[in-house]
């Protein structure tokens, strides 16, 4: 494979595949659960973006630089027809992808997405962000400020671990850059079917940013909202987040992939 090496995970074996990629200071190991319930019906490959969790961070970044590093990983390990589920920042990258239009990607799954528009974050968040990389009490901050509903101690731990294994120069670019970088004509040429997940609660990507900021670039998308979940839906809201990609996979992506005509 040419491009970066990124770390993996790989389990399941039915098509369409499912790819995962996960929030900004986080892992593969976000979606365990996701994948580990859908892993009996599809393929599930869930990546270390650049910089995070085991993956190598690049030596310069951009919105399409991460997105083209994901597209050739999937083309080198001949995923076949896929469906890309992106959560927070990896929702901007997914959309990303998919506006390159990479051969055999038959939907996308955004949950609670980084918006292709600049990211309405807090400035006095960012701000905190930036100065304390690689501080748990600050990264115990996040998580108490992201989550609504109540998550294991274990997968607690984990958010933890992998907001301080997260590679300052992947934590830098995604804050100061990424999260500001404008792709929504991008987003424009997006034509597959997309799936939009997001929290009531959500204090992150609230449901007035999904609806004011997401949804109108879209041409072809469908929303569904989670009550009383904030902004770790892979991890708050498991079933919920599983059940819908399924049902997404099967009543839309299916229908596409075997030929019939996208609505």
């Amino acid at each position: 494979m040419n491009g970066p090496l990124l770390h993996f995970e790989d389990q399941g074996s039915e098509s369409p595949a499912l790819v995962f990629l996960h929030y900004f200071a986080g892992s593969l190991r976000s979606w365990i659960h996701v994948a580990g319930d859908l892993s009996s019906r599809s393929r599930c490959l869930r990546i270390d973006l650049p910089g995070f969790g085991r993956s190598a961070p690049l030596t310069a970044y951009s919105v399409h630089m991460v997105a083209q590093a994901v597209i050739q990983l999937i083309e080198g390990l001949r995923v076949g027809s896929y469906v890309l589920v992106g959560h927070s920042m990896g929702g901007k990258l997914a959309l990303a992808c998919a506006a390159a239009d990479p051969p055999r990607l038959e939907g996308l799954v955004l949950v609670a997405p980084s918006p292709p528009s600049p990211e309405p974050m807090d400035e006095r968040e960012r701000s905190r962000l930036l100065a304390t990389h690689g501080d748990r009490t600050s990264a115990e901050e996040t998580l108490r400020t992201i989550a609504r509903r109540a998550i294991s101690a274990n997968d607690a731990a984990v958010c933890i671990e992998d907001n301080l294994l997260t590679s300052p120069e992947a934590w830098h670019w995604w804050l100061a850059q990424g999260s500001r970088e404008d792709i929504t004509a991008q987003a424009g040429r997006v034509t597959c079917p997309v799936l939009v997940l997001g929290g009531s609660d959500d204090p992150v990507i609230p449901p007035h940013v999904i609806a004011a900021e997401v949804m109108p670039h879209l041409i072809d998308a469908s929303r569904i909202e989670i009550a009383g979940a904030g902004h770790l839906l892979p991890l708050e809201a498991a079933q919920e987040v599983g059940a819908a990609i399924r049902s997404f996979v099967d009543g839309r992506c299916r229908r596409t992939g075997s030929g019939a005509p996208r609505p």
